[in-house]
């Protein structure tokens, strides 16, 4: 399982910058991490990677879902910490994307359904001043 350590908020954007450009059209990724773990900000990272506007990211936890221009399709970013897991689909989720519009989900908890075989999982975890991110992507020897 790929790790980095991330002392600030910009290692943190860099990672989610660096692992969009290895997000094909379709992709989920799915973030866990406490409250302030920095979910949100690897997002920021995630949408300039794609090519859109970092500064309008901001947390869906009250809003739930989030879509963002992203040079070729869209991001959807996603809470399901209030409605839960099933909650994303109650929303017409699925209808609503494309084949080249990407996902993130924060507290995203069991397996999907996702709209797409294309899912990823990324951890951060408190550490020091700043965090220790673990992901595993399609195609990742860890088998997860």
């Amino acid at each position: 399982m790929p790790e980095a350590v991330l002392p600030s908020d910009e290692a943190t954007e860099a990672l989610g910058e660096a692992l969009a450009r290895l997000t094909p059209p379709g992709g989920t990724w799915l973030l866990r991490g406490e409250l302030g773990a920095g979910k949100t900000t690897w997002t920021r990272g995630f949408l300039r990677g794609l090519g859109g506007d970092p500064d309008e990211v901001s947390s869906p936890t009250y809003a739930v879902l989030h879509r963002y221009e992203a040079g070729e399709g869209r991001l959807f970013h996603l809470d399901l910490y209030r409605p839960g897991p099933e909650g994303a689909w109650s929303l017409g989720l699925e209808e609503a994307l494309s084949l080249a519009d990407r996902l993130v989900v924060e507290w995203a908890g069991g397996e999907g359904p996702w709209p797409t075989g294309w899912v990823a999982h990324l951890s951060l975890i408190p550490h020091g001043e700043g965090r220790k991110a673990e992901w595993t992507m399609p195609g990742d020897s860890s088998g997860r």
